[in-house]
């Protein structure tokens, strides 16, 4: 396996490094109807459509940022051989030309890990036919979280997370369709650590690239999204993490699985998924860790906010608020 620089990842500074003020008010959720957890929203003829993890892959339109959100037909109704669970995990939709693709996560037949698949459609609300007999990545330890990448010279990857800790973050090189892995390609390490970093999305700001993710326990307040600035793809070994969106600055519980929303708007959006306990839409307790404490009704659903940038840095200004 080729190897980059690697970066081993300590904690992360103090919340005094966050630059976004909490908010004046509780924000609430744009889809808090059914659990929607780590969202990936595009833009589509009419309004947009965004899916997350569930049985056979859940998705919603909406005619606007805010919503409000109805749900569709399932994204992927017919599943691969190889797959042995509907339950999709962290899906991803792409553009690639005149189709659209949709890669997965989901737990392989003889293993108790998840590989990677992808599946097209020539319609984003058409069900996705998967591709090939084989996932597109499958590693010893399991691989979920994928993300799509393309360069702007031309160029398209796959970003996803191995499972377990130690954590890494890896980057496929594709076919130009975006079906396969590229010609004898194998995943580069992009980054490694002790602790959990998930949930990568790479967009490309000017001269730099930006790597979102998720660090920390998904199933706890504490778990928050981060930021890292690097000129080279391959190269992130002297990359540090910047805290973007915690509980303390947010009064969300456990603000991750971040996606960003950049076609077509001037402004870009960050969607992501926090934990609600309740029918309603009060964000769990402080104190709230999954599975450690009886809270009814515990789920993760969707919220959104607004992304500006400034000298390179992505910064939240304001959230989106629901119709």
């Amino acid at each position: 396996m080729f190897v980059v620089m690697v970066l081993t990842v300590g904690l992360l500074p103090d919340a005094s490094a966050v630059r976004l003020r909490p908010p004046a008010r509780r924000v609430v959720p744009v889809l808090h109807q059914q659990g929607f957890a780590d969202p990936s929203v595009v833009s589509i003829a009419g309004g947009y459509l965004a899916i997350s993890t569930g049985w056979k892959a859940p998705r919603a339109v909406s005619d606007s940022p805010r919503g409000p959100w109805r749900p569709v037909s399932r994204a992927l109704p017919e599943l691969p051989r190889w797959v042995r669970s509907p339950q999709i995990w962290a899906s991803e939709l792409v553009q690639a030309k005149k189709v659209w693709l949709l890669y997965y996560s989901a737990v392989a037949h003889g293993r108790t890990r998840r590989c990677i698949g992808v599946a097209a459609a020539r319609n984003p609300l058409d069900a996705f036919r998967p591709v090939g007999r084989r996932p597109l990545a499958c590693p010893a330890r399991g691989a979920i979280d994928p993300s799509g990448f393309t360069r702007s010279h031309g160029g398209r990857f796959l970003l996803f997370k191995t499972q377990g800790n130690p954590t890494s973050i890896r980057l496929l090189r594709l076919t130009r369709d975006g079906r396969h892995r590229g010609h004898h390609a194998r995943p580069r390490v992009l980054l490694r650590s002790r602790h959990t970093i998930e949930n990568p999305v790479l967009v490309r700001h000017r001269k730099h690239l930006v790597l979102f993710t998720s660090e920390g326990y998904f199933g706890s307040c504490s778990y928050e999204t981060t930021w890292r600035r690097s000129s080279n793809l391959f190269r992130w070994g002297r990359s540090q993490p910047h805290p973007l969106l915690r509980r303390t600055n947010t009064r969300i519980c456990g603000p991750g699985g971040a996606d960003v929303l950049t076609a077509g708007r001037k402004q870009p959006v960050l969607y992501f998924h926090g934990w609600t306990c309740g029918r309603g839409r009060r964000p769990c307790p402080a104190r709230f860790v999954l599975g450690r404490s009886p809270r009814p009704y515990a789920r993760r659903v969707m919220y959104a906010a607004h992304l500006r940038w400034r000298h390179g840095e992505p910064r939240v200004h304001g959230f989106v608020r629901r119709r």
